[in-house]
C-alpha cells in the first residue's frame, strides 16, 4: 500500500521470459506430506501451497515491526500435476528483504534490494525460483493498492507468480493471483509440512484462523503469534529516543495516574502520621498530669502520716487540725485535678472517634482513586481508537489530496461551489414561492366585491331624484 512512486532510476527491467511450469505432483496427493486448507479455496482458484516454516517465518517478519510495511521475496517452484495438467504454486522458502524504502504505508524495492534478494537466492537456494511476493499492510486490511499494483506487474509479470499481503494486527491474510488480465484475490489457500509434523501444522492453522487449540497436543510447542510476541518483548531497547505521539500519550496517561496515585497515598500517609503525632502528644500531656497528681496524693499521704507521728510528740491539737485541714484542702485539689484529668481523657476519646471517622472517609476516597486507575486501560483504548480513525481518516485526506490538485479536482470543487450556490439560489426561491402562495390565499379569504347600486325608483312626483353619493 502506498503513494510512493517506483521510477525507472530504482531498478531496471529486463527482457521478460515466460518460465515454464514444472511437472509435479501435487503435495496433497503425497502421502509423504501432511496439508490444511487455510478458509477456503475457491474453485476456479489457483492452487497455492505454503509450507509451514515459511508461513511461520512470515508471520514473525510482519509482527517484527508493525508501525511500517514489511515485505520479501517467495521461493518454490511453478508446477503443473501431471494427472490432471492443471497448474499450482509450491512456496517452500522465503527471504527478506534487506534494502527497502517503506513508511507507514507504503513498501517500495530499491535496485540494492533486489540485488541483495538475488545474491542470497543465488546463494542459498539456487534451485528455487522468484514465485512471488509478500508484504504487509499493519491495520490497513487485505488488498493491493496502486502502488502494490505497479510492482507486481513490473517485477512479477509471470502467469503463476502470486502476491502475498498480511494485516499483522487484524490478524488476516490473503494470497492475488494473475486471473483474466488482472489480479484477484484467493478465496484460501494450502499449508503443508512433513507428516510427522502434522500435530505443529494443524496448530498453526488454527493459530491463523484464531481457533483454540486443544491444550497437551502440541508437545510442549508455543504458537508462532506468541513466539514472535517473545522475541519482539526480548528485543525491544529499554528505551526509545524517538516515542510516536501514541506512545507519548500513554505514557503520560500511566505516569500522570501513577503520579495521582502516589500522591494520594503520600498525603493520606502525612495526614495519619499527623494524627497519630497528636495523640502522642496529648497522650504524653495526659500522663504527665497523671504522675503529677499521684505525686501530689503521696505528697497528702505523706503528710497525714507526718501529721498523725507529731501527735504523738507532743503537739498540739490545733496544729494538728490546722495541719490536716491543710491536707484535706490539698487532697480536694488532687481529687479536682483528677476530675480534669477523666474529662481531658472523655475529650481525648472523642477527637479519637473523629480522627477514626476521617481516616475511613480517606480510606473510600483512595478506594476511589484505585477504581479510577483500574479504569485507565479503557481509557488509553479509546484513545487508540480515536486515533487510529484519525489517521484514517487522514490518509483518505492524503490519498484525495492529489486529486484535488489537479484540474478535474479543481473542476469538481468548482462545480460544488456551483451547486451550493444553485441550491441556497433554490432555497430562496422555494421561501419566495411560499410567501406569495401565502400571500394569494390571505388576500382571496379576505376580498369582499362591492355591491352592485339598486337603480332608484322614479320620484311621484315626477320630478328626478337628487343626486347622492353612494
Amino acid at each position: 500500500m502506498g503513494k510512493q512512486p517506483v521510477n525507472g532510476d530504482e531498478i531496471v527491467f529486463g527482457e521478460m521470459r515466460v518460465r515454464e511450469p514444472e511437472r509435479r505432483q501435487r503435495p496433497d496427493r503425497d502421502r509423504r506430506l501432511a496439508c490444511l486448507a487455510y478458509e477456503v479455496p475457491g474453485p476456479i482458484d489457483l492452487p497455492i501451497f505454503l509450507d509451514r516454516l515459511t508461513a511461520d517465518a512470515i508471520e514473525r517478519h510482519a509482527l517484527s515491526d508493525t508501525s511500517v510495511e514489511l515485505g520479501g521475496i517467495l521461493l518454490g517452484k511453478e508446477c503443473l500435476d501431471p494427472d490432471t495438467g492443471s497448474p499450482f504454486v509450491w512456496i517452500t522458502r522465503s527471504l527478506e528483504a534487506k534494502h527497502y524504502a517503506n513508511t507507514q504505508a507504503s513498501f517500495t524495492y530499491t535496485h540494492d534490494s533486489w540485488e541483495e534478494i538475488t545474491r542470497e537466492r543465488d546463494r542459498l537456494y539456487p534451485e528455487l525460483d522468484i514465485v512471488g511476493w509478500y508484504h504487509t499492510h499493519p491495520s490497513f486490511g487485505i488488498f493491493l493498492s496502486h502502488h502494490d499494483l505497479f510492482i507486481h506487474q513490473h517485477f512479477f509479470a509471470q502467469p503463476l507468480q502470486v502476491a502475498y499481503v498480511v494485516d499483522p494486527i487484524n490478524q488476516s491474510r490473503g494470497f492475488f493471483q494473475w486471473r483474466d488480465g488482472g489480479l484477484a484475490q484467493v478465496g484460501g489457500y494450502y499449508l503443508t509440512a512433513e507428516r510427522g509434523d502434522r500435530v505443529a501444522l494443524a496448530r498453526l492453522v488454527n493459530d491463523l484462523e484464531k481457533l483454540p487449540n486443544p491444550e497437551g497436543g502440541g508437545g510442549g510447542t508455543i504458537s508462532p503469534r506468541l513466539e514472535a510476541e517473545l522475541i519482539k518483548m526480548l528485543n525491544r531497547p529499554a528505551y526509545s529516543p524517538v516515542a510516536s505521539p501514541t506512545e507519548k500519550l500513554q505514557i503520560a496517561a500511566v505516569f500522570g495516574m501513577l503520579g495521582t496515585f502516589v500522591g494520594v497515598l503520600a498525603v493520606a500517609l502525612a495526614l495519619w502520621l499527623y494524627q497519630l503525632q497528636g495523640r502522642m502528644q496529648e497522650q504524653n500531656d495526659s500522663f504527665l498530669v497523671l504522675a503529677r497528681s499521684v505525686e501530689q496524693l503521696g505528697e497528702n499521704q505523706r503528710l497525714a502520716v507526718d501529721t498523725l507521728l507529731q501527735k504523738g510528740e507532743g503537739k498540739k491539737p490545733a496544729d494538728f487540725n490546722e495541719l490536716y485541714s491543710k491536707a484535706a484542702r490539698e487532697r480536694d485539689e488532687a481529687l479536682r485535678k483528677l476530675d480534669d484529668l477523666r474529662y481531658g481523657n472523655e475529650l481525648l476519646s472523642n477527637r479519637t472517634k473523629t480522627l477514626e471517622n476521617r481516616a475511613a472517609e480517606q480510606a473510600a476516597k483512595l478506594e476511589q482513586l484505585t477504581k479510577d486507575a483500574k479504569d485507565a486501560p479503557k481509557l488509553r483504548e479509546r484513545i487508540a481508537s480515536l486515533e487510529e480513525d484519525n489517521d484514517k481518516m487522514r490518509r483518505r485526506l492524503d490519498d484525495l489530496d492529489p486529486l484535488a490538485k489537479t484540474d478535474l479536482g479543481k473542476q469538481v470543487v468548482d462545480l460544488g461551489f456551483e451547486l451550493a450556490r444553485t441550491r441556497w439560489a433554490a432555497y430562496i426561491g422555494w421561501g419566495l414561492s411560499v410567501f406569495l402562495g401565502g400571500a394569494l390565499v390571505v388576500a382571496f379569504y379576505y376580498y369582499k366585491p362591492f355591491p352592485e347600486a339598486e337603480p332608484e325608483a322614479e320620484a311621484a312626483d315626477g320630478e328626478r331624484p337628487t343626486h347622492r353619493i353612494v
